[in-house]
């Protein structure tokens, strides 16, 4: 079997985060969090995902789905990612958990009904990938805020309440 490859991890990981590429790569993590799936699911698994990441880009432009950055129906997008990946039995639950270990630096141990049905890997632990995984998710990024105990902002930072991007509001009003 072909390992997943990373380029399409990261176009992935762009597609389900909401964040350009360039910004996931910033982090320094991409390597780190591909090895963290490959070792909890499979890579079976991660090449399915992909494999539906792929497809639903597909259907949302209309054409082969390249990977090049052509312009998609958002909502056409969305729908066919709900459909094919995030209410698949086997792919939604490990797309979330890309999710929030992008976000959160975290890798979530999988629902037993998954390990059940799937397979055990190393899905059934939550952990930690690295300590900067910590530092370099995106949640602080995507409140405009820095890590608790990591990358201090300055004095007197804290008398001022995080800004959330209006991309991250989506009609929203704070």
């Amino acid at each position: 079997m072909t390992p997943p490859s990373f380029e399409e991890f990261l176009f992935l990981s762009a597609d389900l985060t909401a964040f350009e590429e360039t910004d996931l790569l910033g982090t320094g993590m991409g390597h780190e969090y591909l090895a963290k799936v490959r070792g909890a699911c499979g890579d079976e698994v991660v090449n399915a995902l992909l494999d539906a990441h792929r497809a639903a880009r597909a259907d949302a432009a209309g054409e082969g789905g390249s990977r090049a950055q052509s312009p998609l129906d958002r909502d056409l997008f969305d729908r066919a990612l709900r459909h094919r990946v995030f209410s698949d039995d086997r792919l939604g639950p490990v797309a979330r958990n890309v999710i929030k270990l992008w976000y959160a630096g975290m890798w979530y141990a999988l629902p037993p009904e998954w390990i059940d049905r799937y397979g055990a890997h190393a899905a059934v632990e939550t952990s930690t990938v690295t300590a900067a995984s910590y530092q370099e998710g995106l949640l602080w990024r995507a409140i405009g805020a820095n890590p608790p105990g990591a990358k201090a902002p300055g004095y007197g930072s804290w008398a001022h309440p995080p800004r959330i991007a209006e991309r991250y509001l989506k009609g929203a009003t704070r």
